[in-house]
């Protein structure tokens, strides 16, 4: 494993670190969503992908694989927010009908880890992740 770090570039920590800002996030929603009747496989299936998109750049370098990755994470992200929409709109209009309120922080926290990852993997994607 030393001889494989030590062929990696700047580029490869970040998407490293995507994948573990990532799996923090999959922790997040797979802990809330059921509780709250708000599980989405989509989401879940866009998450795990992307971190199985990211431990394959551990042994294979390739510039598609790490859009994929990015693409996954962006998927997950806006089917996240799509779906609790209607608990923003009940925070912004003060009501209990489309949603549950009191859990737009879990939202935004979840949707802040997956963001970093997408961000995360956007970076990596214009670095060089192997040493020439």
């Amino acid at each position: 494993m030393k001889e494989i770090l030590s062929k990696k570039a700047a580029g490869f920590y970040f998407a490293a670190l995507a994948g573990l800002v990532a799996i923090v996030a999959i922790i997040r929603y797979v802990a809330w969503a059921p509780a709250h009747n708000a599980m989405n496989s989509l989401i879940l299936v866009a998450l795990v992908l992307g971190l199985v998109i990211d431990i394959v750049l551990i042994f294979y370098d390739n510039n598609y694989l790490i859009v994929a990755a990015t693409a996954c994470y962006s998927v997950a992200l806006f089917q996240l927010l799509a779906d609790s929409v209607g608990s923003f709109v009940d925070l912004f209009q003060g009501i209990v009908m489309f949603g549950d309120s009191t859990q737009v922080g879990t939202i935004i926290s979840i949707s802040c880890f997956i963001a970093v990852s997408i961000l995360a993997s956007v970076v990596a994607s214009f670095m060089k992740r192997v040493r020439a």
